[in-house]
């Protein structure tokens, strides 16, 4: 059974009728081995400790069993908790030539030292039992390194230690043997548990002790209950009131072996006197197992109540575990259930409730302690335990500490400690270990947070993290605590009530958390548990290094940007580093996500690559290495030549001059291609798409043309459709009498370009003039009427004309042959002769541009009779204009105004397909 299941009697040796026996060095130790064997560590300690004493040097076997002797001294009183002891005899052994027959006695120094709080020398001497001793038994090699990091964990938590002040409890409640578990009852009534009283039909010698329930009213002294609840023989202990103080659960137990116990749950009605009545076990004790240690909580989110208990019965997680079973109104017991978010594999004993910050109080020595028993909480949150945290120094210490309790009115709290102090009432140099005493102290205000790390990509717990506590003030953030926790993922802090704090959690391979949390928050003002939950996600590193496309040389002084790339495309800059004397730069990628990497440098391209981790183990982490060659960047646009409207699927295949293929793609959704191309090379370059001409260009460029696209180099294709007659009708104009001005002849030398470029030189002037003598605001609306007639219709005219002319040429070049209707007119300011003949020159500068077009590639087909134009010169016969636009004496309507210039066009109406000659 196991030792936390009853108030541990310490028999203090002085029996005659054993000393009798034991009046030589072999007979204490005989008796020792007697006492250990039932189970009397203590007493047995105490005749090692005789028969190790020097006087029985004399004796024949005292040098040849000495060596034992301080071994096993040392391991009893290890047992028995007298650690100062223990470490005494284990370092008398080092000096003997048998020490290495006893493998484990550096594991006891180790122990003791630690059980005494000095955890420096534990770590140390733990670890020199790991390397000296490789073939010790794997329980205690693997305790050894269990317990270093204990010792590490205690050495930081010791440095965090609260300002607490402790009270001992005075003598009446404190006895010389262990008093436990100090509760408040009904009417201002206290209670607590003490084993000072004797075993009278004790069978064993010494007389072991037994444990009563005592009652304190007012300053009076306590008193035991009455036999009816302290049941003669039988150790009694553990008061728990419900919440209406009518009914009260407690422990009564009975020894079996020495010094261990086996105990059932009772309970009895409380009177309105005060009185325990109607005492009986309940039906949830299990036969055979230990149930004790009751206590009873009101859940306020459930709106239940709870019986709490300590059992080692059959189902838990090993050693006692804490149970819990809802109590209805009439006292009926439901369905008894493990927490098992607060058990152990170890021993979780002395369940508390504290109502008003809905929290569980218990003891447990199954997780990181200051050694053997220690104190933590567990709140109960939605339903739900939280992870327990460990209530940290003073609290507890190197010794046992157990049976917490807290009440209010006032806010106070009482713990019972085996810590060896001066006022400890057992203490005293001849006995220096025993028994638990009770001490009151004032809670900590401070608020329990408490942070827990994950994997962001797969939620999974992340151990090895280190998560930092920073206080806003005034002049800034300041490290509160650091805590880097390699075991798990949960870190506990205490912070000020209306405190403003944040939070940065890092770990090599991670990206780094951060949090913020306001305390004085509406959210949080209130609440004494605070859970925060930080997310880092694992990294790749990302080496990428830049190169020149032309040499591959490394290239030094390119700028690199990391971008991530987002689920519908869009893209942010994550960062970006330019290296000005090396070619290589550095970035952390997160995984699950998809990068887009750019390099640029002055006067050379971009280069691009991507990175796609969205389907990467959350455990692969490593190293990725991009490449970047800088060329010149070289985008290429394909627009519709008619209408410059952007062409998606169109294929373009870029070659250098040697057919070295530079790139082919297909765009399927834009009209942009992007190459790195060098300067001052050839490139061939050919274009196609469904329902448009295929075209060929031969490219160069020049440290000119990077300089006029700002850095790169663009380049636009025009494709032309194969149907002609989507370019057709348009009309292009003219300045009014020309080309010629006064000339009665139907021909002309002057090509459409050489009076074009003239005409829209004048768009002021015809401003001016056309506006004359007009008040403001008709001017104005005039004006704007010229400066829309020259864009929409002179300056599209012209730019029409040049698409169709290129279209043309791609028609022509492809076995095509045309019949082009030209109607050229006039407004009716001359004679209509006159008009008629300058209808035909406007006619015959067009025949004459499209003639001379980028070097003569039509004349041929000119000349061929494949391309003809059939030229109308309609004169002002279809100007539909009113007499005073035909008036020689009044120029602002007849020459400047929008009506009249819109008659000065040729048209070109229609491309009719003929034979080929």
């Amino acid at each position: 059974m196991h030792r936390f299941t009853h108030i541990l009697a310490i028999i203090v040796l002085a029996s005659v009728g054993l000393m009798a026996q034991a009046q030589t060095f072999e007979g204490y130790i005989e008796a020792a081995d007697q006492s250990v064997a039932r189970g009397d560590q203590y007493n047995a300690f105490r005749l090692y400790a005789i028969a190790a004493e020097e006087s029985w040097a004399e004796d024949n076997a005292y040098d040849e069993r000495i060596a034992e002797v301080y071994y096993k001294a040392g391991v009893a009183a290890y047992r028995a908790t007298a650690y100062a002891e223990a470490e005494k005899y284990m370092v008398k052994l080092q000096n003997q030539p048998e020490v290495t027959k006893y493998t484990l006695h550096k594991y006891y120094i180790a122990q003791s030292a630690f059980r005494q709080g000095r955890y420096d020398q534990a770590a140390s001497s733990f670890q020199q039992f790991l390397d000296e001793q490789p073939g010790a038994p794997e329980e205690y090699r693997s305790t050894a390194l269990a317990q270093i990091n204990d010792a590490d964990w205690a050495i930081d938590a010791m440095a965090n230690a609260a300002d607490i002040q402790f009270r001992h409890m005075p003598e009446g409640i404190n006895t010389p043997d262990s008093d436990v578990m100090y509760v408040r009852g009904p009417k201002g009534t206290r209670y607590f548990s003490s084993n000072n009283f004797e075993y009278k039909a004790d069978s064993l010698t010494p007389q072991r002790r037994l444990s009563r329930i005592m009652k304190q009213t007012g300053e009076n002294t306590a008193e035991a209950l009455p036999e009816s609840i302290n049941i003669p023989n039988k150790n009694v202990a553990f008061s728990a009131f419900n919440k209406a103080m009518n009914r009260v659960y407690y422990s009564v137990c009975d020894f079996r072996n020495y010094d261990e116990l086996i105990c059932d749950l009772f309970v009895a009605e409380v009177g309105a006197d005060g009185n325990w009545t109607n005492p009986r076990k309940l039906d949830i004790n299990q036969a055979g197992y230990t149930t004790t240690q009751p206590n009873v909580g009101f859940d306020a989110t459930s709106g239940s109540e709870y019986l709490f208990f300590s059992s080692d019965r059959p189902g838990g997680q090993g050693g006692m575990d804490i149970y819990r079973v809802k109590v209805s109104s009439d006292g009926t017991l439901g369905t008894v259930e493990n927490v098992e978010k607060v058990n152990t594999s170890e021993n979780d004993v002395s369940p508390f409730w504290y109502g008003p910050r809905q929290t569980l109080y218990f003891a447990s020595d199954g997780r990181y302690t200051f050694g053997g028993l220690d104190i933590f909480k567990s709140y109960l949150i939605d339903g739900r335990f939280r992870n327990p945290i460990n209530l940290g120094a003073p609290v507890n210490s190197a010794a046992d500490d157990a049976y917490y309790t807290r009440f209010d009115d006032p806010d106070m709290a009482y713990v019972s400690s085996r810590k060896p102090v001066e006022e400890a009432t057992y203490y005293s140099d001849n006995r220096d270990v025993c028994c638990y005493d009770i001490y009151e102290f004032t809670p900590d205000p401070r608020i329990d947070l408490q942070v827990l790390t994950f994997n962001k990509l797969n939620q999974k717990e992340l151990e090895g993290v280190t998560v930092a506590l920073y206080q806003e003030t005034p002049s800034g953030p300041e490290l509160v605590q650091e805590i880097t926790n390699l075991e798990d993922n949960e870190f506990n802090f205490l912070v000020e009530p209306g405190g403003e704090y944040s939070l940065k959690a890092t770990r090599d391979g991670f990206t780094e958390d951060l949090d913020e949390f306001d305390l004085a928050s509406p959210e949080l003002k209130d609440l004494a548990f605070i859970e925060r939950r930080m997310y880092l996600n694992p990294i790749i590193k990302l080496d990428v290094f830049t190169f020149n496309n032309v040499d591959e040389s490394e290239l030094p002084g390119a700028t690199v940007q990391l971008f991530e790339v987002a689920d519908d495309g869009s893209m942010t800059l994550v960062k970006e580093i330019t290296n000005p004397t090396g070619n290589d730069a550095h970035f952390d990628l997160e995984i699950g996500k998809r990068y887009h990497v750019i390099g640029a440098k002055a006067e050379f391209g971009k280069a691009t690559t991507d990175v796609d981790l969205r389907e990467a183990s959350a455990d692969q982490g490593g190293t990725i290495r991009r490449d970047l060659y800088l060329g010149q960047e070289l985008e290429i646009y394909v627009i519709d030549g008619r209408t410059d409207e952007p062409l998606d699927n169109a294929s373009i295949r870029l070659t250098k001059i040697d057919g070295t293929v530079v790139g082919e793609d297909t765009n399927p959704d834009g009209n942009d291609f992007y190459y790195t191309v060098n300067l001052d090379q050839d490139f061939i370059l050919e274009t196609s798409r469904d329902g448009y001409f295929p075209r060929r260009d031969t490219l160069r460029f020049t440290r000119q043309d990077l300089i006029d696209g700002g850095g790169k180099l663009v380049y636009t294709v025009p494709l032309f459709s194969d149907d002609i007659d989507k370019f057709l009708p348009f009309e292009v104009y003219f300045d009014n009498d020309h080309p010629d001005p006064d000339a009665y002849r139907s021909t002309t030398k002057l090509r459409y370009d050489e009076t074009y470029f003239p005409y829209i030189a004048k768009e002021g002037e015809f401003k001016e003039e056309a506006v004359r003598g007009m008040e403001k605001e008709e001017a104005f609306l005039i004006g704007g009427d010229i400066s829309q007639f020259f864009t929409q219709e002179v300056k599209a005219g012209w730019k029409q004309l040049t698409r169709f002319s290129d279209a043309l040429i791609q028609h022509m070049q492809n076995g095509r042959s045309y019949s082009i209707a030209l109607q050229g007119t006039a407004s009716p300011r001359a004679p209509t002769e006159y008009n008629r003949r300058l209808s035909a020159r406007r006619n015959m500068s067009l025949d004459l541009f499209f003639r001379h077009y980028k070097g003569g590639v039509l004349a041929k087909y000119l000349d061929s009779g494949k391309l003809e134009f059939v030229e109308s010169a309609l004169g002002e016969t279809t100007a539909n204009l009113d007499k005073i636009y035909s008036r020689i004496d009044r120029p602002r309507e007849s020459v400047y105004s929008p009506r009249a210039s819109i008659e000065r066009r040729v048209s070109l109406v229609k491309a009719t397909p003929t034979k080929k000659k």
